[in-house]
């Protein structure tokens, strides 16, 4: 006998049939199927509430595929769990298609025990054959232990994770989830190599984001899923002194993006990966804490240099300025060609043209077509002597469009241009963002002044638009 609740079937005409569209003038006309679409769109506690509007209502929420559970949304701790478990009691849907649960509460409301109700709120979705498990625990109190059941990682269904935990996470000795495509761990602590190799191998695995992630002094961490497609990872505060000096291999021959974000405390190598089109870097410093250019310099270098097979590369202003004022490593020779490097874009803040390593970087870059500075570009001293002369090879042949953001028509910034439009000979198109304090500070008429600037290619055209973030404004 069938021991699942029923669920009442609208006995309504064929969707298809026109003759009858006009009689479905209200909501309970639709199918059931319409309907659980309709309650999927809605907060639980609202899809819910929908059991008291007649009997074809009573149980129909009861089928919705998608459980989605905060603890913010609710009058305290034990309603929030009274409530998650008699939902799971009485929802009946397999496959689940999401099971989410946003648990954050502060240490004064943890009771002891809260661990393994958790656990058997996940257990009861994975029994579920859950699909997409989206999971932000957050317990301050210094009784909280919490370890994941070990089922999440023997889950066959699961094709994307979601782990949000301040807090250092154990993984089992055995990893087992073939058809996961998207993992994102945020805030974690892992100090089990093998298994969190396990995890970052999984042989579906095709995004993978990792956030705030800390690992122990000095490991080694292979990352080596065979068709990961994207590859995002955010470091650390420096501040937060947890862990240092990371090794992170990356091995994943299909990977076509990757995106970095922080201060480089840990080491990244990057190799056998043909694909890789796109990548940014984005370094940056905590004004609070001392910068460690030494250190950020050696390990964007080495990373810079691994990236020399992509078509799309950004990087941050910040990363100029460390290689700057570590010279020494800067080895013309040694740095690649980047032979299928189209698009170069910098970001963050607006980039000195004298920069040793940039001009480094554009003599490598020999199929260059586009180049952005997206919050300017100027220069530090008074004359152009010598800067981007003589050109780079791109700027010659290859290079059509240059962007500037954030113009203020400062005389650092039209030397800047005017360098430009001297060094580029087959430039198409300058394109320039101005402030709305551009046009009141600059003494005439802006536009004529820059016309009247040398240009080494005639076929250049100049435009100007409003800065985007003040357009947005």
């Amino acid at each position: 006998m069938d021991a699942r609740l029923p669920v009442h079937k609208a006995k309504c005409p064929h969707w298809n049939d026109t003759r009858d569209v006009g009689r479905h003038t209200h909501i309970c006309d639709l199918p059931d199927e319409i309907l659980l679409r309709i309650l999927g769109l809605l907060p639980l506690k609202e899809v819910v509430r929908t059991s008291v509007l007649s009997k074809r209502w009573e149980y129909l929420w009861t089928s919705i595929s998608s459980l989605v559970f905060r603890e913010d949304e609710s009058n305290g701790r034990m309603v929030f769990m009274n409530f998650v478990e008699r939902a799971l009691l009485l929802c009946q849907s397999s496959p689940l298609k999401v099971f989410s649960l946003n648990y954050v509460i502060d240490g004064d409301e943890y009771v002891a025990g809260d661990e393994s109700r958790i656990n058997s709120w996940i257990t009861a979705a994975i029994r579920r054959n859950v699909q997409e498990l989206r999971l932000h625990l957050g317990i301050e109190h210094p009784s909280f232990n919490y370890s994941l059941p070990s089922c999440i990682f023997r889950c066959e269904t699961l094709t994307e994770f979601h782990l949000l935990l301040n807090g250092t996470i154990r993984l089992p000795s055995s990893v087992r989830l073939k058809n996961l495509k998207v993992l994102a761990l945020e805030y974690l602590h892992l100090d089990d190599g093998r298994s969190v190799e396990l995890l970052f191998s999984c042989p579906s695995l095709e995004t993978l984001s990792l956030d705030y992630c800390t690992w122990p002094e000095d490991m080694t961490l292979r990352i080596s899923a065979p068709k990961l497609l994207s590859l995002s990872i955010v470091e650390r505060d420096s501040f937060l002194d947890i862990g240092s000096h990371a090794h992170i291999k990356i091995l994943c021959p299909c990977l076509k993006s990757f995106e970095y974000y922080g201060e480089f405390l840990d080491d990244y190598a990057i190799s056998g990966s043909p694909s890789l089109e796109e990548a940014i870097i984005h370094v940056f410093h905590p004004s609070d804490v001392e910068r460690k250019p030494d250190q950020c310099a050696r390990h964007a270098y080495k990373l810079v240099k691994e990236l020399s097979r992509v078509k799309l590369l950004t990087l941050s202003e910040d990363i100029l300025e460390d290689l700057d004022e570590n010279k020494r490593i800067l080895d013309l020779g040694s740095v690649p060609f980047f032979g299928y490097l189209t698009k170069l874009k910098f970001t963050t803040r607006n980039v000195d043209l004298e920069s040793v390593a940039l001009q480094v970087l554009l003599r490598k870059c020999s199929t260059l077509r586009s180049l952005k500075f997206d919050a300017g570009v100027f220069i530090e001293s008074e004359t152009a002597e010598g800067i981007l002369d003589p050109a780079p090879h791109c700027f010659l042949t290859s290079l059509k469009e240059i962007t500037i953001g954030y113009f203020d028509a400062a005389d650092y910034e039209l030397l800047a241009v005017m360098i430009l439009l001297r060094a580029a000979s087959v430039l198409e198109e300058l394109v320039i963002h101005c402030t709305e304090q551009c046009f009141v500070t600059f003494p005439g008429d802006l536009m004529e002044a820059l016309l009247a600037l040398p240009r080494a290619s005639s076929r250049c055209a100049i435009t100007f638009l409003a800065c985007k973030m003040q357009m947005q404004d």
